[in-house]
């Protein structure tokens, strides 16, 4: 974090980095709060609760309590189930997600196009894909389960890349700006393949569940206007709180000052998406962190 960083921010009317909530820890109320109605609720908590990072611990108490919606009954609720879920897979697959090989991976990882840029103003780490034959990867074939599997994968190298990056610059992050290019997306497919429907709404959603509050921004870039009533079939298996954070726009010249506005600066944004960061494929990061790990 820097005091240029700041200046900039407070030219386009946005608040400090010093104000963001991820940068808090829980306090001595919410921990409380979290051992007694939450942890105390888990079967193997123990063992669940050292799965978690740090980083992991606070977000996701930030997602389900802090910053949800609903009563305090429904919140509780959620962030047991949110806990024991994620805690369960961690102690199942986390700790080779990265280094097993999953059958149709490079299928899925060259029709998604996931690639990494820079950090916005905050710190936030911006990456994006662009939707490219999703029919290629349902006929090869790539069953839905194994999608899925693979979508894991790419969303834990994410947050690992999310929490260096953390490490490097400082204060904590734990969201990242997404963006998601439809340009070249059938919708003809789409609409009248199921199976291409299914497998699409999987990639773009299954993972969710198990990466909460890890969203800052999300932008759909290049979208058709018919994409909206696309979107509108998938918008209810959206989190109220992430659906929050999605804007929908056309092209360039509408989503680059947009995001600019939002503190993400050219230099920040892939190349892919006409910025100016010479962006790195998600599956060479992923093959580094395996290496690494």
């Amino acid at each position: 974090m820097t005091a240029e960083e700041d200046a900039k921010l407070s030219k386009l009317g946005l608040a400090a980095n010093a104000t963001l909530v991820e940068n808090r820890d829980l306090d001595g109320k919410e921990e409380a709060y979290l051992k007694e109605h939450i942890v105390s609720k888990l079967e193997n908590a123990d063992a669940v609760m050292s799965s978690f990072d740090e980083m992991s611990r606070v977000r996701i108490y930030r997602g389900m309590i802090t910053n949800n919606k609903g009563t305090e009954a429904e919140r509780t609720k959620e962030a047991i189930e949110t806990y024991q879920r994620i805690g369960n897979w961690r102690l199942e697959s986390a700790a080779t997600v990265l280094t097993t090989p999953l059958k149709g991976e490079e299928l899925l990882f060259k029709a998604m196009n996931s690639v990494v840029g820079g950090l916005d103003l905050y710190g936030h780490m911006v990456w994006g894909e662009r939707l490219g034959d999703i029919a290629s990867v349902v006929d090869h074939p790539v069953t839905v389960d194994e999608a899925k599997a693979i979508r894991m994968k790419m969303m834990e190298a994410v947050r690992l890349m999310q929490t260096k990056a953390t490490e490097e610059r400082g204060p904590r992050r734990y969201k990242q700006v997404y963006i998601i290019d439809c340009g070249e997306v059938s919708l003809g497919t789409l609409m009248t393949r199921p199976k291409v429907r299914e497998m699409t709404f999987a990639l773009l959603g299954s993972a969710n569940a198990f990466f909460p509050e890890t969203m800052w921004k999300c932008f759909i870039v290049n979208a058709p206007f018919v994409f909206r009533s696309v979107y509108a079939m998938v918008s209810p298996f959206i989190h109220p709180v992430t659906k929050e954070k999605i804007k929908i726009l056309s092209g360039p010249s509408k989503f680059l000052p947009e995001m600019q506005h939002a503190g993400i600066e050219l230099e920040a944004i892939p190349e892919q998406f006409h910025g100016k960061f010479q962006h790195l494929k998600l599956s060479d990061c992923i093959a580094k962190l395996a290496a690494e790990s």
